[in-house]
C-alpha cells in the first residue's frame, strides 16, 4: 500500500509543475503548502486519521514536507542540492509509508489503483522532470503535449485498448511534426519511448 508515497509525490509533482516550486516566494508559497496539505490528506484521511500512530506520522510527513518546499526556495540556484532534497523526501516518504501500510487496507483507494495513479503520475511528471532537470535541462520547457501522449498512452494501453495506445502516439507525433519539433530529440522519440516502457512496468505491477 503506497497511499502516503503517492501523496507526496502528486502534492509536488501532480497539477504543479515542479520546477517553478522553488522559484515560489510570499503568498506563492503559501498557496502551495496548503495545496500540498490537502493533497496529502485526501489520499490517507480515511485511514491515518483514525488512529494515534496514523496521526502522528501524517503529521511528520506534513512537517518534513513543508519543510522540503520551504528548503527548495532557499537552494533553487543548485540543481544537485535540489536533486538530493526531492530524493530524500521521496526516501522519507517511502520509510514513514512502510510504517503505516497496514493501516491502508482499509482505505476507498484500493491496492490497485492506487499503484494506477502513482504510474499516471511517472508517466506524466517524473518524465517531465528528467526533461526540466537533466536532458535537455531547461527549467521552461514546454511538456504539455508530451504529457499528453504518454498519459494516453498509459490509459489506452492498461485499459487492454492497444490500438488506440499506438494510434495516440501516432497522432503525437504527427502533431509534432506539424509543429516542426523533429530537430527536439527529446520532444519526438524519447518521449514516446518513455510512456510504453513506463507503462509495460506498471502493466506488470498492476495485473
Amino acid at each position: 500500500m503506497i497511499h502516503l508515497f503517492l501523496a507526496h509525490f502528486v502534492a509536488d509533482h501532480g497539477f504543479t509543475d515542479n520546477a517553478k516550486i522553488r522559484h515560489y516566494k510570499g503568498y506563492k508559497l503559501f498557496e502551495h503548502i496548503i495545496w500540498s496539505i490537502f493533497a496529502l490528506l485526501a489520499f490517507t484521511f480515511d485511514t491515518l486519521l483514525k488512529s494515534s500512530k496514523g496521526v502522528t506520522v501524517l503529521l511528520i510527513m506534513i512537517v518534513i514536507h513543508v519543510a522540503g518546499d520551504v528548503i527548495r526556495t532557499k537552494i533553487q540556484d543548485s540543481r544537485m542540492k535540489l536533486h538530493i532534497l526531492e530524493l530524500s523526501e521521496l526516501v522519507i516518504a517511502l520509510i514513514l509509508n512502510f510504517l503505516v501500510a497496514d493501516l491502508f487496507v482499509y482505505s476507498f483507494i484500493s491496492k490497485e489503483f492506487a499503484i494506477y495513479l502513482l504510474g499516471m503520475a511517472v508517466v506524466t511528471m517524473a518524465v517531465t522532470y528528467v526533461f526540466k532537470n537533466f536532458y535537455p535541462g531547461d527549467e521552461n520547457y514546454n511538456d504539455l503535449d508530451g504529457i499528453s501522449e504518454r498519459l494516453a498512452f498509459y490509459v489506452f494501453f492498461l485499459g487492454k485498448s492497444y490500438w488506440l495506445a499506438f494510434l495516440s502516439l501516432a497522432l503525437g507525433f504527427l502533431y509534432k511534426l506539424w509543429k516542426r519539433e523533429r530537430t527536439n530529440v527529446h520532444t519526438w522519440w524519447v518521449s514516446p519511448l518513455s510512456a510504453i516502457v513506463i507503462t509495460i512496468i506498471w502493466k506488470f505491477l498492476i495485473f
